[in-house]
């Protein structure tokens, strides 16, 4: 395809702008999974055949047009939705504001009438004839995809990177690159998503620099498309988007049809109807024409997934690939084709599936650690020696104290035998182990997710993308316009809206507030759920259910806890909406990043909350006996089981972890079917729906979206890290909820929503920063569940100060401490039928008698556990750090292709054509320059001015005020 003249009046790039160019190579990849999209089927060994690279599958077939080929064979961008309204009427906003105002038809003619005039684009607008909505086609022609491609500096394709290249590339591999490549192959993709693969270099696109004409007449011969439908529907967005349109700000009036073209041409007529110059306050694009109701919405055409179970491989568009190999549990060990993914739906969801796919695979080492860990305590429960004495002949004959004053009874510490069992299953001797491995992974996963990360821009050239300026949001240019605020903007230096940061600090107040406010509705539900532990507790004691008591009380409170948290966080999920809407941010991706703050912190209370207080505060402030108080909400102090918090904190763990997964998905499952049963139930047979139609009934692909799914995860690695010490095989829960997960987003992704605009990214935004501010914080809460929460450190104080030995024969009673029942009387809080028991125990280390003061063991415990804590979070960080010196952010593989890059990019552009011709240019204007100098020599002090002409002549010119002419130096008469 050799591209024809731009129709707009770009100038040429300059010296300056050129340097800074990149170009991008196309190699294949050292990760296995990265390494399988990029293949080409001749000239390749066996083993070389069965990887392929991130990059580019035969994503360039234009196969993205009209669902109705016989009708037309234009590429289809993107829909422009409308309702077909015969009356016209006009917004409220406009009459609030007192401002003269369009029609809703005229807004659209005006609108389209540019885009076609001016921009270039190609309409073609179809009516429903089943219902009132109108669909307007637009086709980006190839010149104009070329100009916008330059203009927002977008890395295009320049050369064909041979296999030999690749090869040389590939060459050097190690045994362990090796290894992993035999260990991942039953994992790869299917070759259908491989086969016919090429691989470029790209650079900043350069009408002057020819070798992108070579290329492109390369690809028009051989039939493919330069563009990939996503870098088209990006193209066509950014058209979309900086078009300036009618407003109510301009003082416009219903117009007739046939005025559109002579109030185009004439620049005073013209001014009203689209507003073209920069220096207008007039915020552009089509975003501000769906506020204002000129179009219902607009979006990329999705590509058919009709008919095609039947069809080969070979005859699939890429959407069908997709569904048939990536969107399907058939395919859940499988690599996901990232190229694919990327090039139909764009960088940003593509970042998304790429963090989930790398998380999975860093899930499965700890995993099976945990796993190891789990059969390990299950098979050596039997042997422990403090289990053996709560369930023996000790704990029978043991009476513990009652757990409040005057009505709970006495009871002994062999009820507590189960419990004592499960805990044993999670707190042993590889707890310390399994908490330092995993504080090591939490920080090892950000770390390696950077590379990885890293290695993805590379792969996909958004190192350097030059970010858009974001449009002004509608909402916060609408509260501006009635508070008629105004000013400068420093980037631009255009005349736009503004709200004063005065105006808006109230509303932060009130955020900070609500946030305040929602955390303590939440801790007032765990207070609700301590106080029915409490009670149920006191109730089931005299039950025959005493024995399990503690286990029915711990699952159904974190079944009430889970029930309370997932109605608040919907709850507050659109409370967080609201107050952030108040807060009037400019721009949608301070918007987002302020709401995902809101939720992520109101989340963390939320699910969390529960967590926390059984691992850090329950039973901690006991005093001791006829201190307790009794079982009314005003009276009271909740305390661990004889074995310890460390089995409750477990099942509370796994209740809410997994059941807030399994909800989740089948919430998502229900609410993605939801609109396709409708549109089955309600259809009407009246006429075949193309593929517009059928895109326009799916659920908009907004913002909150991934929002949505990145909470998820975040959360889900909160899990994982912050309380695993409690619950080995969370991570292995996690790795089977994602495996069904990523599945299930595809699935929604590519059929129940509609086709996202493919926005470009460099990563996954402020997402990266709460992971790490999680695995950080993971170190310092499994320090203090081992040290606080478990039995290691009391029964490593037990060894050294009691046993002199590895025996925990008599650990139980050690752990115990005596109360008098005569102080019961002294106190008047008799417990009811005493046994005539002289004592009874509590665990605790304190005196036998009165006052009850601890004692010097319950100090020496004390500082073996803040000295635990200290010791493992400086061991971890150092091992950390150590880590993160050893092992760059980025691959040295990947950062020598980059500066080889780098290298080459200088080399050809130095020796391009373009340089050669501006450095002739440029130095026949200053030798011109010179000798009218020379001849001008009244004043020794004034310079000359070298001026370009369109037509690339120079003419040098004297100031005005010294020379009143202007000389035109040409190579016929420079001597």
């Amino acid at each position: 395809m050799t591209p024809r003249k731009s129709i707009d009046n770009a100038t040429c790039i300059s010296f300056t702008a050129v340097a800074t160019g990149i170009w991008c190579v196309k190699d294949f990849f050292l990760l296995p999974q990265l390494n399988q999209q990029n293949m080409s089927s001749e000239g390749y060994s066996n083993q070389q055949q069965d990887k392929a690279d991130i990059y580019r599958p035969a994503d360039r077939q234009n196969t993205f047009v009209s669902s109705d080929p016989q009708q037309d064979q234009l590429p289809v961008d993107c829909i422009l939705v409308y309702t077909i309204d015969d009356d016209d009427h006009e917004n409220e906003s406009n009459h609030k504001l007192k401002k003269p105002y369009t029609a809703l038809e005229d807004r659209r003619k005006k609108f389209e009438h540019y885009l076609k005039k001016e921009q270039g684009l190609i309409l073609q607008d179809y009516k429903s004839p089943s219902s009132r909505v109108g669909y307007v086609k637009v086709s980006t022609p190839f010149e104009v995809l070329l100009s916008t491609a330059e203009k927002m500096r977008m890395r295009l394709p320049i050369a064909r990177i041979e296999k030999r290249e690749t090869m040389l590339l590939q060459s050097n591999t190690s045994w362990w690159k090796r290894l992993k490549d035999k260990l991942s192959k039953p994992f790869l993709l299917d070759p259908a998503l491989t086969e016919d693969d090429l691989d470029y270099y790209t650079a900043i696109y350069s009408r002057n620099i020819l070798k992108f004409k070579d290329l492109q007449e390369e690809f028009e011969e051989l039939g493919k498309a330069y563009f990939t439908p996503a870098e088209r529907s990006l193209l066509t967005h950014e058209l979309l988007s900086r078009t300036h349109s009618v407003d109510n700000y301009d003082d416009d009036r219903p117009s007739d049809p046939h005025n559109l073209d002579q109030s185009a041409n004439d620049p005073k007529l013209g001014a009203n109807a689209i507003v073209g110059s920069q220096k207008s306050r007039h915020q552009p694009g089509i975003d501000r024409l769906v506020t204002k109701k000129v179009y219902d919405g607009y979006f990329p055409l999705h590509e058919s997934l009709h008919n095609y179970d039947a069809l080969p491989d070979k005859d699939l568009n890429d959407r069908q690939k997709l569904q048939r190999h990536w969107a399907t549990m058939r395919k859940c060990f499988k690599f996901q084709p990232f190229a694919l993914i990327r090039s139909y739906m764009g960088e940003k969801v593509a970042f998304y599936f790429a963090m989930t796919g790398f998380y999975n695979q860093m899930l499965i080492a700890p995993a099976i650690v945990g796993l190891i860990i789990f059969i390990y305590g299950a098979a050596s429960v039997m042997s422990d020696e403090s289990t053996s004495d709560i369930c023996g002949d000790f704990g029978s004959n043991t009476y513990m104290c009652p757990r409040c004053d005057k009505v709970c009874p006495f009871w002994k510490l062999s009820d507590s035998c189960v419990y004592s069992k499960i805990s044993y299953v999670f707190d042993n001797a590889a707890t310390i182990v399994f908490g330092i491995f995993m504080s090591l992974w939490a920080r090892l996963f950000v770390q390696f997710w950077g590379r990885r990360q890293a290695a993805f821009q590379y792969e996909w050239d958004s190192i350097d993308f030059e970010a858009h300026l974001e449009p002004i949001r509608p909402e916060y240019e609408r509260q501006a316009a009635l508070m008629k605020e105004t000013r400068e903007d420093p980037v631009t230096g255009i005349k736009e809206p503004n709200i004063p940061i005065k105006r808006r600090i109230p509303y932060f107040i009130l955020s900070v507030f609500v946030v305040i406010i929602t955390i303590l509705i939440v801790c007032g539900t765990i207070f609700g759920t301590i106080v029915y532990r409490v009670q149920m507790d006191y109730i089931l004691r005299d039950t025959s259910a005493k024995t399990y008591s503690s286990i029915i009380i711990t699952v159904t409170g974190a079944v009430i806890n889970l029930i309370c948290s997932l109605i608040l966080s919907q709850l507050y999920y659109w409370l967080a909406g609201k107050i952030t809407d108040l807060e009037l941010h400019k721009h949608q991706s301070k918007y987002d990043d302020s709401l995902i703050i809101k939720i992520y912190l109101f989340q963390f209370m939320n699910f969390y909350g529960s967590i926390f207080y059984i691992a850090f505060f329950k039973g901690r402030f006991l005093e001791y006996p006829s201190k307790y108080g009794e079982p009314r909400p005003d009276d009271f102090t909740e305390q661990c089981d004889p074995a310890g918090c460390l089995v409750e904190l477990s099942i509370q763990l796994v209740i809410i972890m997994i059941g807030k997964q399994i909800i989740n998905n089948i919430v998502e499952f229900f609410t993605a079917m939801r609109r396709t049963c409708m549109r089955v139930c309600y259809k009407e047979g009246k006429h075949t729906q193309y593929q517009w139609e059928e895109d326009n009934t799916l659920y908009d692909f907004n913002s909150t979206v991934l929002i949505d799914e990145y909470l998820e995860l975040v959360i889900q690695f909160g899990f994982v890290t912050l309380f695993v010490v409690a619950f080995p095989l969370a991570p292995l829960f996690a790795l089977i909820n994602n495996l069904v997960e990523l599945r299930l987003d595809a699935w929604k992704f590519l059929s129940k929503y509609k086709r996202p605009i493919p926005f470009k990214a460099s990563d996954i935004g402020i997402w990266s920063s709460i992971f790490s501010a999680v695995s950080y914080l993971a170190v310092l809460t499994n320090a203090i569940i081992i040290a606080w929460t478990s039995e290691f450190i009391p029964k490593m104080a037990y060894r050294v100060l009691q046993s002199k030995g590895t025996s925990l024969d008599g650990y139980v009673n050690w752990t115990l401490s005596s109360f008098s029942i005569q102080d019961y009387n002294n106190t008047g809080q008799m417990p009811p039928n005493t046994f005539n028991l002289t004592y009874c125990r509590y665990r605790d280390f304190r005196e036998s008698t009165s006052p009850y003061s601890q004692t010097t063991v319950y100090w020496n415990v004390l500082a073996a556990r803040l000295a635990f804590i200290i010791v493992f979070e400086h061991l971890v960080f150092f091992i950390i750090y150590l880590m993160y010196w050893l092992v760059p952010s980025v691959p040295k593989t990947i950062q020598n292709k980059i500066d080889r890059e780098r290298y080459i990019d200088q080399r050809e552009r130095w020796a391009s054509k373009e340089r050669d011709d501006t450095f002739k240019d440029v130095a026949m204007a200053a030798q011109a320059a010179g000798k009218l100098n020379h001849i001008i020599n009244n004043d020794h002090n004034d310079t000359t001015e070298l001026i370009r002409r369109p037509n690339g002549r120079y003419v040098a010119r004297k100031p005005k005020g010294i020379l009143n002419m202007s000389t035109r130096i040409t190579p016929e008469n420079e001597s």
